[in-house]
């Protein structure tokens, strides 16, 4: 059984190797920081908090769980014009894989700029940076050793063979972000964004090697309507890809209203796609200043024997600290999918 688990794992990691190089949220609409540095800001508030959690291959253990929390707020509202939005924010993230075997950890600060290029604000440009410190060790102790599995069975107190237990290695990174958006008199919205991440090219080399990270380059879009007074679509699409890696999901999110007075509640359902990977059903709900989504990946590709199609489960939360929304007139389409 622990031979049948260890290559299994082992498998998986291969793969995962090949197919993902940062951690990565099936709700990235809903994780503003981690997707664009230039969406800083950008929500009808005074500060907003965004929390995200995933946890990934549960039927095989516990290898893969990424968290973040998120902090940014609309800065020097007596400086830029109403329309216009300068924005600061944090975020901490923390990501491990096989049981804590290898952990990351990552501090970012952002500021981001949106400014109307029209009087009505019906058609803004913005621009972000991110600097962030990031953490990772290794710890030998969480992984298995073939010198380990003897003729009668695996023994974990048998010596690894490594010489140290744990590797560890810092360094600063950088990041930058493009985001175009327009709305029309019908209250059509649509946005186009584009990131660019590791512009340094850290070494997370852990023993004095060099391994520079790729840059990393996302492209996100969306737009949404009202298909009646009770209910709107939102469509949106990711493209991820670095040297090592790509992605693509599309995805539809039906957002129906509870009460047609105030629309302050409604219910949200929808379904996401990442090509060759996984669908993702996806389920939320909004009241005032609050949002809660979940998702699941269902596994869809090459590893769906083996996951028994399991996949990710993901949980999103956002709150907007909002006196009075009406003075904050940002587009949504910004922050919600």
């Amino acid at each position: 059984m622990h031979l049948r688990l260890f290559a299994l794992c082992i498998y998986i990691m291969c793969f995962l190797e090949v197919n993902a190089q940062d951690p990565h949220f099936s709700q990235f609409y809903a994780s503003p920081l981690t997707l664009n540095p230039a969406l800083t800001g950008l929500f009808a508030g005074e500060g907003r908090i965004s929390s995200n959690y995933r946890n990934q291959w549960q039927s095989i253990s516990n290898p893969f769980t990424t968290g973040t929390v998120a902090f940014d707020t609309r800065a020097l509202r007596r400086v830029f014009k109403e329309q216009n939005v300068f924005g600061l924010g944090g975020m901490a993230l923390y990501d491990q894989s096989n049981n804590g075997g290898l952990r990351s950890r990552y501090l970012a600060f952002t500021a981001g700029y949106n400014q109307q290029l029209d009087k009505y604000g019906h058609h803004r440009l913005g621009i972000g940076f991110q600097a962030s410190f990031v953490s990772k060790t290794i710890d030998y102790n969480k992984f298995l050793f073939s010198r380990q599995f003897t003729p009668i069975g695996f023994d974990p107190s048998l010596p690894t063979g490594e010489p140290r237990s744990t590797l560890n290695v810092n360094y600063p990174d950088m990041g930058t972000g493009i985001l175009y958006s327009g709305i029309s008199n019908t209250e059509q919205q649509w946005y186009i964004g584009a990131s660019y991440y590791h512009i340094t090219r850290p070494n997370e080399s852990m023993t004095g090697g060099e391994a520079k990270l790729s840059p990393r380059t996302t492209i996100h879009t969306g737009y949404n309507f009202s298909v009646n007074e009770m209910s709107k679509l939102y469509f949106s699409g990711l493209y991820m890809n670095s040297a090592i890696s790509s992605e693509v999901m599309i995805g539809c999110i039906n957002q129906q209203y509870l009460n047609f007075y105030d629309k302050k509640s409604s219910v949200l359902a929808g379904l996401y796609y990442r090509h060759n990977e996984s669908i993702i059903p996806y389920v939320g709900l909004e009241s005032g200043d609050f949002q809660i989504g979940l998702s699941y990946d269902i596994n869809i590709s090459s590893l769906r024997t083996a996951s028994q199609s399991r996949g990710g489960f993901e949980l999103s939360l956002q709150y907007v600290f909002a006196k009075d929304p009406s003075k904050n007139a940002v587009p949504k389409c910004y922050n919600k999918f």
